[in-house]
């Protein structure tokens, strides 16, 4: 991503809906779908600034590694030192086995998608979990793909064929961020019938909109829990190393 983005988000992810809603989801399916044990090694994988790695270290040894020096740096800001520029293939402590791995909306920016996945494996112990979620619908492809450098967007089963292409059995696969679904669909249209070249989604909206879309977004959590939804913005997957 260009370094501007790395600002931005350092500057959004703890107050931005979107960020904070996600938050909340990937916290409630580690500790409740995965029933993750307080003290379990964990690697955030393109950790970014550090807003999530941030929240896992309140509860877990976590372990933070990005491509972008910047992104680090970011990361340190919050306070955090388990934080690595590297990519996972050169890892500076090939001795740790992680418990949980996640790759937050990464692995769309990568060329090679299974080789990363193949990468996180290595790392994890035996039977251990990744938790990776991604951008949904090439349909869907906005001025925020092009500005985030995404290589592509997913559909259910390519997520699928991705990860068990890859040695993990699927305990989770859903499509996510579906009840503010219509909003963003008219939104892209906008953008498209107005030729907006300018990213919307990375400005924070009046404090009463972006507090009730946080709250909306992050409900879906609890459905999350016992069932899966059939659309979406973005894709979940929990998947399990053979």
């Amino acid at each position: 991503m260009e370094e501007q983005l790395y600002r931005t988000f350092y500057e959004l992810e703890e107050r931005h809906w979107w960020f904070v809603a996600r938050q909340r989801i990937v916290q409630e399916l580690i500790e409740q779908r995965l029933k993750l044990p307080s003290g379990a090694c964990v690697l955030d994988a393109g950790c970014g600034t550090g807003a999530i790695l941030k929240m896992l270290s309140q509860r877990y040894e976590a372990y933070g590694t990005d491509t972008s020096p910047l992104a680090i740096e970011f990361s340190k800001k919050r306070g955090l030192s388990r934080v690595y520029c590297c990519t996972l293939d050169t890892f500076p402590h090939p001795d740790v086995q992680f418990d949980l791995v996640t790759l937050l909306d990464v692995i769309e920016h990568v060329d090679d998608d299974r080789g990363v996945l193949q990468q996180a494996s290595r790392l994890l112990k035996p039977g251990g979990p990744v938790l990776v979620t991604v951008p949904a619908y090439r349909w869907l492809w906005s001025k925020h793909d092009e500005v985030n450098h995404h290589k592509r967007r997913y559909i259910s089963k390519e997520l699928r064929r991705v990860l068990e292409g890859t040695g993990f059995r699927i305990e989770l696969l859903s499509y996510y961020n579906t009840f503010l679904f219509p909003l963003a669909l008219m939104d892209r249209m906008a953008e498209r019938i107005l030729h907006r070249n300018v990213d919307a989604a990375l400005r924070i909206p009046p404090r009463f909109i972006n507090s009730l879309f946080a709250s909306i977004f992050s409900t879906e959590r609890f459905v999350l829990r016992r069932t899966t939804f059939p659309f979406g913005l973005s894709l979940v997957a929990i998947g399990r190393k053979s």
